[in-house]
């Protein structure tokens, strides 16, 4: 019996030679529009091709569909169903209306598949063999797959990747950029599964010319949205924040809740340390400290066909898969105050769980279920921001800046770096007008939410 490389081999092979026949499908489909071959000529070489590719999938399936001995396994007409039918293992059998149909689903049984050379094939491989060669998160894989199909066109995937030159792709490009008028980081997310998909290509000898390298950066950035967001559309006002808390009391008194409003008590939090949704579900009592919150794991969530899953990881997101240690976050007099709040209710409920946020039952909450109750609470009181990254920035933006936290220690408390911090996540505070002509004029302090401690007096208390 063959081994499974020699049948790979060979149906690669059969590929090329049935390609051979598509592309002279193709020709004389030309050469009939052009009045140069008649219909009759046409659909008698039509028949032709089609049986020799038939018999190029018998040969392949003769190498996959055989009986212990080697021979190959018998496949049979069977004229009163009008049905080609083969026995597979056992009683199980296949069948199907047309010889060349069975032999396609005897292919597919065996995981036999002929070679495809189209962009969305040759991408399926490419993360295939990334997700098995290289150290990276099933997050990043999963971004592979939210850009491709994002930016890649149902048209395009069908594209043989042999084919794709150097202006085609530009062209392609071209369109894309114009017609979704991405910003500059969802440009380069593209380019990203570009050269995925291309260098796969190129590596494997699929093409001989790698187009990607073509395309100049710097020409379609300036196509992109480079304006800088609002701080509307990014932070949470003061007066935002204090809307979340009253929603957040009124609704820990439904009786719904039944006094344990977990995801209250997730917001209170993420509000207080700006810690990512992820950091939050993984949370454990074990990394509750006297002194601090120490914040060094994840929860992830891998997505395939059919299944969600969700995992601990052991570092988190700026750490990006190997793990330093994490960070530290002081507890100030607001957090212990959610955290003895949330121990006791645990406890009273007799509530037993490793996990910081839980359900009543103990299990903790999954990201997924966290994003879209927080899209949902945010919508229902009318704020702008739906999501938990603005949290993140509200506190950077809102306490930490106006209190004068050093910019190396803004990035140290929030887990990215310095530049990350400058660039992405300091915004003009919303609403604060009559605070600044205030504070001009010498009248008042900035007004701050009760539950937002000054880190440097916390920090002399503990001394």
């Amino acid at each position: 019996m063959k081994t499974t490389k020699e049948i790979l081999l060979f149906a690669n092979e059969i590929t090329k030679l049935l390609d051979i026949q598509i592309g002279r499908k193709k020709t004389l489909e030309d050469e009939y529009k052009c009045d140069i071959i008649s219909l009759a000529d046409m659909l008698k070489e039509l028949d032709m091709i089609n049986k020799k590719e038939i018999k190029l999938k018998r040969t392949l399936v003769s190498q996959v569909h055989v009986k212990k001995n080697g021979l190959p396994k018998s496949i049979r007409y069977d004229a009163v169903r009008d049905l080609w039918i083969t026995k597979i293992s056992g009683d199980i059998r296949i069948h199907a209306r047309t010889e060349e149909a069975l032999l396609d689903k005897i292919l597919e049984y065996y995981d036999c598949h002929l070679m495809s050379y189209t962009i969305d094939h040759i991408f399926t491989l490419a993360l295939k063999h990334k997700e098995d060669i290289d150290i990276c998160s099933p997050l990043t894989i999963q971004r592979y797959k939210d850009s491709y199909n994002r930016f890649i066109s149902e048209e395009f995937r069908e594209k043989d990747i042999r084919k794709v030159d150097n202006d085609s792709l530009q062209s392609y490009s071209k369109l894309m950029t114009a017609r979704l008028h991405p910003k500059k980081k969802a440009f380069l997310s593209y380019k990203g599964v570009l050269n995925l998909i291309f260098d796969y290509a190129e590596e494997n000898n699929y093409i001989q010319n790698n187009p990607v390298k073509s395309i100049n950066n710097k020409k379609f950035l300036m196509q992109c949205d480079n304006s800088k967001p609002q701080s509307s559309e990014k932070i949470l006002s003061l007066h935002d924040i204090e809307t979340i808390y009253s929603e957040i009391n009124r609704r820990n008194n439904l009786p719904r809740y039944q006094g344990y409003f977990y995801y209250g008590y997730m917001v209170r939090m993420a509000i207080a340390t700006g810690m990512r949704a992820g950091e939050l579900c993984a949370l454990k009592w074990t990394d509750i400290d006297d002194n601090y919150i120490h914040i060094h794991a994840q929860q992830l969530t891998g997505r395939g066909k059919g299944n969600t899953a969700n995992f601990y990881v052991d570092w988190t997101k700026d750490e990006k898969g190997i793990s330093r240690g994490g960070r530290q976050f002081p507890i100030t007099d607001d957090i212990a105050a959610i955290l003895d709040d949330l121990k006791k209710n645990q406890l009273e409920k007799n509530i037993i769980s490793d996990y910081v946020f839980c359900k009543l039952n103990g299990d903790w909450i999954k990201i997924g279920s966290y994003h879209a109750w927080l899209r949902e609470f945010m919508k229902s009181i009318n704020l702008p921001v739906t999501n938990n990254h603005a949290f993140r920035m509200s506190l950077n933006s809102n306490v930490f800046i106006p209190n004068g936290i050093p910019v190396t220690d803004r990035a140290r408390l929030l887990g990215h770096s310095v530049e990350t911090n400058i660039k992405h996540y300091s915004y003009a505070r919303i609403g604060v007008d009559q605070e600044i002509i205030d504070r001009l004029n010498g009248k008042v302090a900035p007004k701050l939410p009760q539950n937002i401690i000054d880190f440097e007096s916390t920090k002399k208390k503990k001394a």
